[in-house]
């Protein structure tokens, strides 16, 4: 077989792919309103949850320097705030501020406008149908790291 024409080698490719427009997307809808797609993915965290840097990281696959950089900036903009953390001293808590909601809020509703223009020229049933397979998918990969 020749290299990169198995299966998990395709699939990885495309993936890639996939990754790269839907950045591209989240680009599109935060840059009229001051953000791109990595501030959204850490903004859409902390708006979740109140996390450490290292968690987020973790959770989303990225190295840790890289979101202590956008949450930096984040709270350089008052969109969040760092805070003591009771269950570690020496890590921060990363949590959204009042004005980061107002932004997040604007992302989203942003996001729904364009996954509506989506799901007119792609039925929604077709998410559905691969999400399970790339939840076992990713679970295999997780055990093999």
């Amino acid at each position: 077989m020749e290299p990169g024409t198995d299966p998990p080698s395709q699939f990885a490719l495309l993936i890639f792919r996939l990754n790269g427009l839907l950045m591209r997307n989240g680009e599109k809808i935060t840059r009229e309103l001051g953000q791109s797609s990595a501030r959204w993915q850490v903004l859409g965290r902390v708006g979740f949850a109140t996390q450490t840097v290292a968690q987020m990281a973790r959770e989303m696959g990225l190295a840790r320097q890289s979101v202590q950089r956008v949450a930096d900036l984040l709270a350089a903009e008052g969109l969040t705030q760092f805070k003591v953390n009771p269950a570690d001293q020496r890590t921060q808590l990363v949590e959204i501020t009042p004005a980061g909601q107002t932004v997040l809020a604007a992302i989203y509703q942003r996001n729904n406008e364009w996954s509506e223009r989506i799901q007119t020229r792609l039925d929604p049933e077709v998410f559905r149908e691969v999400m399970d397979p790339l939840e076992r998918i990713g679970r295999i990969l997780e055990e093999d790291i």
